[in-house]
């Protein structure tokens, strides 16, 4: 049982590192092995890494998102701004104010914008915070014209990798306590842009590892949008937005099955919010197993929602006193160092009537019923 518990746990850590594992190694290893390229495909990861920038930046303005917002700000000034030093300067750019500079700020603001709050991106507060960054570059700017570099003679780039070690090690620790696929992307495109600076007297690395970094960042957007689109991000589960999709396609006959958790929010209050998570995702796995073939929602998060098509309400419920008698007579292990938890659940089903306009109608008075019953008793499976 605990061995399970331990792979169950690990299982999305592999899948959520995957993705940005491979394009970080595959990117290093093409630098190791081909680099410089030929002026044609640094070309390309130059177009590429603009393309992929502008895309995420339309598409967490539409969906007003603030903090992917930032970091790829950062990171673009900081491409914009290494390659004109490149031009500008030549081949002694390694050791001007105006590289020193960039190779301190950069980690800074990648640093401050990781552990900013999450908050709509429009909003009066992140105007600030943008006038507050161009303000922090004109400030280096004029620590370039003044021949000030923010670092030690001995060590010119001792304080800049320092900066960056501690964003690339503080993002990891942070990815593999919250398992979140935008910490794993944020970490791998930190790791990007530090090789980018630290092998920057290359022609190929900039553009490579840039776009490396864009595009990490690009596929954890893209997979975040369609998890809050169609599943549910701690279940894995398809979500209420997935429901109200598929809803359209329901057959003429069908019944809905709603399965709550019992004593949900006092759950919460006795072991917190994360302890709640991990018991509410074992519950899910245990529906998961014993209803393989239906379709299974994460409604709201003490409800689940499950489709029988060409069932009428006897058969379905017949089935859901499976899954309730199968749960409450589980053990539920949170923490190897804990005891198991014995947790109950109340179900309740509806059939579709030739009256009932949508699936809504149906799921109201399935859930009405649910709740009615419940102000009397819990671990019990009603029909509406």
């Amino acid at each position: 049982m605990k061995k399970f518990a331990y792979i169950e746990k690990i299982i999305p850590l592999i899948r959520n590192i995957f993705i940005p594992s491979i394009i970080f190694a595959v990117g290093l290893l093409s630098f190791y092995i081909s680099a410089p390229f030929s002026q044609s495909t640094n070309y390309t990861f130059h177009i590429l890494f603009y393309i992929f920038s502008f895309g995420c930046f339309l598409t967490l303005l539409y969906f007003n998102q603030n903090k992917p917002v930032f970091i790829i700000l950062c990171i673009s000034l900081a491409y914009i701004l290494l390659n004109f030093i490149k031009i500008r300067l030549g081949t002694s750019f390694l050791s001007s104010s105006f590289y020193l500079n960039l190779y301190f700020f950069t980690p800074l603001n990648l640093a401050i914008f990781y552990f900013w709050p999450r908050r709509r991106l429009l909003c009066r507060t992140n105007i600030y915070l943008l006038l507050a960054l161009f303000f922090q570059y004109a400030l280096a700017e004029h620590l370039t014209n003044s021949e000030i570099a923010l670092g030690f003679s001995a060590y010119p780039y001792l304080l800049g990798n320092i900066l960056f070690a501690f964003i690339i090690i503080a993002c990891f620790a942070n990815a593999i306590r919250s398992g979140n696929n935008n910490d794993y992307a944020f970490f791998f495109s930190f790791l990007s842009v530090f090789f980018a600076f630290y092998y920057a007297d290359n022609s190929s690395a900039p553009s490579l590892f840039f776009f490396c970094a864009i595009l990490c960042i690009s596929i954890s957007i893209a997979q975040n949008l369609y998890n809050e689109t169609y599943k549910d991000s701690l279940t894995d589960l398809a979500s209420r937005n997935s429901y109200m999709i598929h809803a359209k396609n329901f057959p003429l006959k069908y019944s809905i099955g709603i399965i709550s958790i019992d004593d949900f929010d006092k759950i919460g209050e006795s072991f917190g919010k994360r302890v709640r998570n991990i018991l509410t995702k074992l519950i899910a796995n245990k529906i998961s197993e014993l209803e393989k073939d239906e379709s299974i929602y994460r409604y709201s998060p003490d409800e689940f929602v499950i489709v029988y098509k060409n069932m009428d309400k006897n058969e379905t419920f017949e089935r859901l006193e499976i899954i309730r008698r199968a749960i409450a007579g589980a053990s539920f292990l949170y923490n190897p160092k804990r005891k198991e938890l014995k947790l109950t659940v109340s179900a309740c089903v509806s059939e579709k009537k030739r009256s009932d306009a949508s699936s809504v109608e149906v799921l109201v008075r399935a859930h009405k019923v649910l709740q009615k019953t419940r102000n009397f008793s819990h671990n019990v499976t009603s029909k509406a």
